[in-house]
């Protein structure tokens, strides 16, 4: 992690950018699950026959758990990705991404929604999303 001290303006500046990763994260984040639950359904189907090797069962329970784990690596990269560029992703699964400020002397944070044109809120490094307010 890369965390840096922002200002409105340069943060701003990164949205664009930030967007289609944020997008991609969420969608990546679907696919994840999916793939797991297909995993715990397979297994629960399946019994043993996951754990033998020549069985049909076996091997697709092997394709699922490597496309799963192919899926975690490239999350896993673009959350790096977001980081490397200061900010801090916070909540993929709703798209709030941090980013750190001095407000009145105090390190906050700027905080950002997917779908939000520009940032318009701010909260303490200590609180999160739900006590964030209008940056005026």
């Amino acid at each position: 992690m890369n965390p840096r001290i922002f200002t409105l303006e340069e943060a701003n500046a990164l949205i664009p950018e930030l967007e289609p990763l944020i997008l991609d994260l969420i969608e990546k984040r679907k696919l994840m699950q999916k793939h797991h639950d297909e995993l715990l359904v397979l297994d629960l189907l399946s019994g043993e026959k996951v754990k033998d090797d020549e069985s049909s069962e076996s091997k697709e329970y092997v394709e699922k758990s490597a496309e799963l784990e192919s899926l975690i690596l490239s999350f896993e990269d673009q959350i790096l990705e977001v980081n490397e560029k200061g900010c801090i992703v916070k909540d993929i699964e709703q798209g709030y991404v941090d980013f750190f400020a001095v407000r009145d002397k105090f390190l906050v944070c700027f905080c950002w929604h997917m779908g939000e044109k520009k940032i318009g809120y701010w909260h303490s490094v200590n609180d999160n999303y739900k006590s964030r307010k209008k940056i005026d």
